[in-house]
């Protein structure tokens, strides 16, 4: 029942929203988010609070809070541009880009071993992947599925309409590996850990967070090149996604002890996207603690971690 009653909310946002210019439809998403934020939404809340004042490295409730909101704030224009997708064109996508490092991805796919992109919950990664497509790139994109049929249908329709090919988060398998064998590019989320067989605890911001270990087995699998990404909004203008990869994981050596292989890799792939996280913490949408209560580190009061 409540997974219909999400469904039909989701289609009344969608006749509210989609006939408005797209930066009114900020304005209305950034409100509604800000109302799920305080009445709606307690346990994400309490939880991406508790995972930013760990990465922020402070006890200071009310910065964590107003970090926080800016977050779900965020997260309602990555809604309302979700809900634009259908009527974006390739030439807006293109132009919505800001992207300077062409050539290392250029380099990455050239190698022929198929490009692994890991992502997480940030910015706007759907648009990535589109902005990938919308430069003739094969684009395959690991999405997780809903449990609501029709609700799964719209989310993946909306996604395929941008131009990657869609692979349900439920069908890994041959499909997967034929892409990367074939030298494509394949997205996928770390953050996600709702097969049990595929979690891992690595070191994260100084202590162990539970992630999934399934970019880095398929990597390991099919020698494909990982490349750590995220897809920033603005900051200057928020119609800009700007993408940031890290190459450099392409010489990645396996020793052949598949298990150590498995963890080393999947730590040097968080350490990256830590890296962008400091900076822009307002754009990780995490609604699930990362970390124990007594995992955290050292906090200073009121403190900004390096680089935010």
């Amino acid at each position: 029942m409540l997974d219909r009653i999400v469904y039909w909310l989701f289609r009344l946002a969608i006749l509210v929203t989609r006939p408005l210019p797209l930066r009114l439809g900020y304005w209305f998403g950034e409100r509604v988010a800000l109302l799920c934020y305080w009445l709606v939404s307690p346990r994400q809340r309490r939880a991406l609070n508790a995972n930013l004042a760990h990465v922020l490295r402070s006890d200071d409730h009310r910065y964590v809070d107003a970090v926080a909101r800016r977050s779900f704030r965020n997260f309602g224009k990555y809604v309302i541009d979700f809900i634009h997708y259908p009527l974006m064109t390739r030439g807006e996508v293109r132009r919505r880009l800001k992207f300077d490092q062409f050539p290392e991805l250029d380099e990455a796919v050239a190698a022929g071993r198929g490009v692994l992109i890991v992502t997480i919950h940030f910015g706007n990664w759907d648009l990535g992947a589109a902005a990938l497509a919308a430069h003739d790139y094969p684009i395959n994109a690991i999405a997780e599925s809903f449990r609501y049929r029709p609700m799964d249908d719209l989310v993946q329709g909306s996604r395929a309409k941008l131009g990657m090919r869609v692979i349900g988060h439920d069908r890994l398998g041959p499909t997967v590996f034929r892409a990367l064998r074939n030298g494509e590019l394949l997205a996928m989320l770390v953050d996600v850990t709702n097969d049990a067989h595929h979690r891992l605890e690595v070191d994260f911001f100084g202590a162990p967070a539970l992630v999934s270990s399934a970019p880095a087995r398929i990597a390991l699998r099919t020698n494909a090149w990982v490349v750590p990404a995220v897809v920033i909004r603005g900051p200057d203008d928020d119609l800009d996604i700007r993408p940031i990869i890290d190459t450099s994981l392409g010489g990645f050596a396996p020793t052949g002890d598949e298990p150590r292989d498995i963890a080393e890799l999947t730590r040097l792939i968080m350490a990256s996207l830590e890296r962008t996280i400091r900076r822009y913490p307002e754009q990780w949408f995490i609604f699930r603690r990362l970390w124990g209560r007594a995992a955290a580190p050292a906090r200073r009061a009121g403190a900004i971690a390096e680089g935010a």
